[in-house]
């Protein structure tokens, strides 16, 4: 049996459905006065999957029907519409017969023609953005800037001067805002059109506009004045009406929540006049035209929340010391945990041979790894921002400032350097967390340690045995053999050590999510982290040693005693 009869009798099972003709491979049957169709594809794949269409109706304006005409037959006199049934991933294909198939998209077609008005309305409010766009006469879609106040506020107007204007939050910084396009400032302010930030509490009858049902003044006044339902929240409407304008044109850029996800929508509205006015009586008085504009809210807070990133991070600032292999990962996923704020501490330039376990291009070669890492994360979001010292943190500056930011990380491959900034986080008693983190030779071992000054133990009791003399780093697993196998030199008493990248991925990982438990509140001792290629142990805090020179009570009191004599 060919496809097309095989579709044509399962259509023929169902009550209610009457099979009318066939059309190029397409199965046409008659529902409830309207004509659909059903195309098996050609090929023979068990990902694919038959598509329903309708007969057009320019008054037939239904959920999950797509808007635009689809011309199937040769004369083109007859256009159909595409119906979608069908979340991505929302079914296996592959599990499905062919005949499951074809019954599955046709009960889900009678599912949805059987939906009571409150139920479409779901419907059309899952797709909003989808109508919303269709019917919108820019290409380009303006960039929303809102923050992580969800609360009504005016927002700033830029303008690139080509096709691209940004809506933007008082106490939002953008990285590119001083940019030059060919000697000329690439933003402009363009206070004609104002912004308009209004969030609304409860989104009941508010429907996209569509190909029968046009968006007017009403449908504006029904979000910010409706006697319906309160839509928006009081503290809104009475900032609508002390807001003053005295422009004839204004962007509202509405936010509303369906299913828990947030749907943003802008119009710009024309009012008859520019006298001045409330924003409230001139929306209620003197709308003359509602233009839909499609828009994008692209704010750092806002897109962190959709990807599922913790938002507590979102105003933490980090000191990161060392832009090397491993501070240049730390670097790069701190920005995508949700972290915008970012002082990087490094005195070396890029060279070639770094490039391979290094998170910047080769295009950056030359430059210094500080301000290679600010222009690389900088691109991902005009909101980041990378402050790039080129030069080594010295102990002193390093006390001087780390009370500006919520963390430290020490990355840097230098246990002299790890030591000396130790002795200093322990002598100027500052009760910031730190995070030392570095690598071993070989590619198998690395280790992270939290020091934080309200608890014992530091970096240096690493070097340190029981009885208080110094020793190399006990808690690193290779031998002193093998990391001198595993030593990369340069002839002029520069070395570097080989360890691959799958160790940056890991360690990096281990560091974020021990980042998270230090800002959640959950660890209450200093701790140190080994991590292995299949596993994070945590070893606690055994590594303390009672005779360290920098942080044991037993030494502080000999020392203080000493001084006293």
């Amino acid at each position: 049996m060919d496809k097309v009869d095989f579709v044509k009798q399962i259509i023929e099972s169902y009550d209610g459905i009457e099979f009318t003709r066939e059309n190029d491979g397409i199965v046409f049957f008659q529902y409830r006065d309207k004509e659909y169709g059903c195309w098996y594809p050609d090929a023979d794949k068990d990902s694919s999957s038959p598509m329903l269409v309708v007969k057009n109706d320019e008054n037939y304006d239904y959920p999950h029907i797509l808007p635009f005409n689809v011309p199937l037959e040769i004369n083109k006199s007859d256009q159909y519409r595409c119906i979608c049934l069908y979340e991505t991933e929302s079914t296996v294909k592959y599990l499905q017969s062919k005949e499951e198939k074809v019954k599955d998209v046709i009960d889900r077609l009678l599912v949805l023609l059987s939906l009571s008005p409150l139920e479409r309305e779901r419907e059309f409010q899952k797709e909003f953005v989808y109508y919303w766009d269709n019917m919108a006469e820019n290409n380009t879609p303006v960039q929303i800037y809102a923050g992580s106040t969800r609360e009504f506020q005016r927002l700033n107007v830029y303008f690139d001067g080509k096709s691209t204007l940004r809506y933007v939050a008082n106490g939002i910084k953008l990285s590119d805002a001083k940019a030059e396009d060919r000697g000329k400032k690439k933003w402009s302010h363009k206070p004609e059109v104002p912004g308009f930030y209004i969030p609304i509490e409860d989104n009941r009858r508010i429907l996209p506009p569509t190909r029968d049902r046009k968006w007017k003044a009403d449908d504006i006044l029904r979000i910010v004045c409706g006697k319906d339902l309160r839509r928006i929240s009081h503290e809104t409407y009475q900032k609508l009406n002390q807001e003053k304008i005295k422009t004839q044109k204004v962007s509202l850029i509405f936010e509303m929540k369906v299913n828990g996800n947030c749907v943003i929508f802008t119009a710009t509205i024309t009012f008859r006049s520019a006298k001045t006015d409330t924003l409230m009586n001139k929306l209620r008085q003197d709308i003359m035209n509602v233009q839909i504009v499609k828009s994008r809210r692209i704010d750092y807070y806002f897109l962190c929340k959709q990807i599922g990133n913790d938002t507590s991070l979102y105003c933490k600032k980090i000191l990161l010391i060392g832009a090397g292999s491993l501070g240049s990962y730390t670097a790069r996923e701190l920005i995508r945990a949700g972290i915008r704020d970012i002082t990087v501490y490094d005195a070396d330039d890029l060279e070639k041979e770094n490039l391979l376990r290094h998170t910047c291009d080769d295009y950056c070669v030359g430059f210094s790894k500080v301000v290679a890492l600010k222009f690389e994360l900088e691109r991902l979001h005009p909101e980041i921002h990378i402050k790039a010292v080129n030069r080594d943190l010295q102990a002193a500056e390093f006390m001087e400032i780390l009370p500006q930011f919520d963390m430290a990380i020490i990355t840097v491959g230098s246990s002299d350097i790890q030591i000396e900034l130790n002795q200093a986080l322990k002598q100027g008693h500052c009760n910031k967390p730190v995070i030392f983190t570095w690598l071993e030779a070989g590619g198998k071992n690395s280790h992270i340690l939290t020091v934080d000054n309200n608890y014992e133990g530091c970096f240096q009791c690493l070097f340190t045995d029981a009885n208080g003399r110094r020793i190399n780093n006990k808690v690193n697993r290779l031998s002193v053999e093998k990391t001198e196998q595993n030593k990369i030199r340069n002839g002029c008493g520069g070395t570097r050590a080989a360890y691959g990248n799958a160790i940056l991925l890991r360690t990096v990982a281990a560091l974020l999510n021990i980042m998270q438990e230090i800002f959640d509140g959950k660890i209450h001792m200093n701790k140190l982290f080994d991590i292995i290629p299949t596993q994070v142990i945590d070893m606690g805090n055994d590594f303390r040693e009672r005779k360290c020179q920098c942080c044991s009570n037993e030494y502080s009191r000999r020392l203080y005693k000493d001084d006293a004599s």
